[in-house]
């Protein structure tokens, strides 16, 4: 048989707690429920529409959040 006999049963109770919020207050949430020091930034300015723009006479464009797929479509138009 495997195990110490004599040895103590060590019980964790877990109380869950379920939480809803949005995704600018995420990190706050996360951090009062594990007791580390919560602030929120100021909102930012909104980015505007990122992605891959390619006009009919130019080159690929590389633009800022652009997606992996998006990346890998650019480099592909230009070989």
């Amino acid at each position: 048989m495997g195990g110490v006999s004599g040895s103590a049963v060590k019980v964790v109770i877990i109380n869950t707690q379920f939480v809803e919020t949005d995704a600018r207050s995420f990190k706050s949430v996360v951090q009062s429920l594990t007791g580390k020091d919560s602030t929120i930034p100021p909102a930012a300015q909104p980015q505007p529409a990122v992605g891959v723009s390619v006009s009919y006479n130019s080159a690929p464009v590389l633009t800022r959040g652009m997606s992996f797929r998006d990346f890998e479509r650019m480099m592909n138009e230009l070989n």
